[in-house]
């Protein structure tokens, strides 16, 4: 019983969301595609008392977090994040015989 509860808390509050955003998400992706990078994650949430879009872009070698205003669709903050980029050690080579 506690589950459907829960189910039924996160619904309500999903909806509460949706009903005060103004910003549709295409709006949303719209607003950060000047940015660049490829989108992996957007949400609606609610951020200090504000209604946005959280989407997160992936770009060479990192990973930006923009929050979009749900209500005016005015990009909020970007936090660009680096990511570990995999290399492969340098071989050493040897010198050739004579």
């Amino acid at each position: 019983m506690k589950r459907r509860h829960d189910r039924v808390l996160k619904a309500e509050k999903a909806n509460e969301l949706v009903n005060n955003a103004s910003v549709s998400i295409e709006e949303a992706i719209a607003a950060v595609s000047a940015i660049g990078g490829t989108i992996y994650d957007i949400k609606l949430r609610n951020v200090d008392g504000r209604v946005v879009w959280r989407v997160k872009l992936v770009r060479v070698a990192e990973r930006v977090k923009v929050y979009v205003d749900a209500k005016v669709g005015d990009i909020i903050e970007a936090k660009a994040e680096a990511t570990a980029i995999e290399v492969e050690p340098a071989r050493r080579m040897s010198a050739p015989e004579l």
